[in-house]
């Protein structure tokens, strides 16, 4: 069996006093438009790892995956397409900032959000969801395995 080439794209929700972190795209086809911090997952980069690598990139800060909170595949031209939006927590006393190709960095309230344009009716979704749910969460075995080697699992239980 062969493998598939795979479009692979990666977002960090940052959940804090019932808001979530939201960037408005500066460029591009969705300029003006809301979403989570998102990008691609560069080759021989884990995901997760590129959700945090994106979080610097667009809001110049740091953080940590804590878990999952949504996965969206679909079949694009190219073949299938994966998004995984991880769950984030920021290093303490970090305040986002927009870098150049983000226009806006922004905690908004659910109530805010059928206000904004956004990137998609998923990002959407997933930003509203992640206030109300618990995330799956995330259990590192790469130490033990000599790898890089995550386990994401509805509880946390280690073995």
């Amino acid at each position: 069996m062969g493998s598939v080439r795979c479009d692979l794209g990666v977002a960090a929700v940052i959940v804090k006093d019932n808001s979530v972190l939201l960037v408005k795209e500066a460029t591009g086809r969705y300029s003006g438009h809301w979403g989570l911090p998102k990008g691609y997952v560069d080759d021989g980069e884990l995901p997760r790892d590129a959700a945090l690598r994106e979080l610097r990139e667009e809001c110049a800060v740091e953080g940590q995956v804590t878990g999952i909170y949504a996965i969206r595949e679909n079949l694009t031209e190219v073949g299938p397409a994966v998004f995984i939006a991880y769950s984030v927590e920021l290093a303490q006393n970090q305040i986002p900032s927009a870098s150049s190709e983000i226009a806006e960095t922004k905690f908004i309230s659910v109530n805010e959000f059928d206000e904004l344009k956004w990137v998609s009716t998923a990002m959407k979704s997933i930003a509203t969801n992640a206030l109300v749910q618990t995330p799956f969460s995330t259990l590192d075995y790469s130490e033990q395995r000599g790898y890089p080697y995550l386990l994401h699992q509805n509880g946390g239980v280690k073995l």
